[in-house]
């Protein structure tokens, strides 16, 4: 394992058929994206999920890397570094995003009031860089129509380096 900051994201692909049918919709190779938002004593990630089998669900959440990334839960992951930040700019980033402990997992289109794990760290990135501008994909299927925001929006994003890939 490489050298981790606060603010990295990390990507994984879910073992659930939620995550096949994120990764189908949204064209991606993977389903779900947190942020690591502590370093030390343990390395933790912030993510909104429906249910990680953690005591809590539908909200966002603290889980560890370690957790996050196990062959339980993924069956790949990688972690990606947003090079277009600044130090000062992924601190401010990754306290706000933990801010949004506990509050509710939302998904909903760009349009309607949305908080899923996309939209988390999308929406606390742009308070920090307005100029992020990730691309939400048009959805027309059942139970979902309109523009979502889909982890492959931050793999392809430019000046980002993947720094890690695990592989199940």
């Amino acid at each position: 394992m490489p050298t981790l900051m606060i603010s990295d994201w990390v990507v994984r692909l879910g073992t659930i058929n939620d995550g096949r049918w994120i990764s189908y919709l949204g064209e991606s190779e993977y389903s779900h994206i947190g942020m690591i938002v502590q370093l030390y004593p343990k390395i933790l990630v912030v993510h909104a999920t429906t249910d990680d089998g953690e005591s809590v669900s539908n909200q966002v959440i603290v889980s560890e890397l370690e957790r996050f990334l196990s062959s339980e839960l993924a069956q790949k992951g990688a972690i990606i570094r947003p090079m277009f930040l600044s130090q000062k700019q992924k601190q401010q980033i990754a306290a706000f995003t933990l801010n949004q402990r506990g509050k509710s997992f939302i998904l909903s289109s760009k349009d309607e009031p949305h908080l899923y794990c996309t939209t988390l760290l999308s929406d606390s990135i742009v308070q920090f860089h307005p100029s992020f501008k990730p691309k939400w994909n048009y959805i027309s299927a059942p139970f979902f129509k309109g523009e979502y925001l889909f982890p492959q929006a931050f793999v392809d994003y430019p000046d980002i380096k993947i720094i890690y890939q695990v592989d199940y």
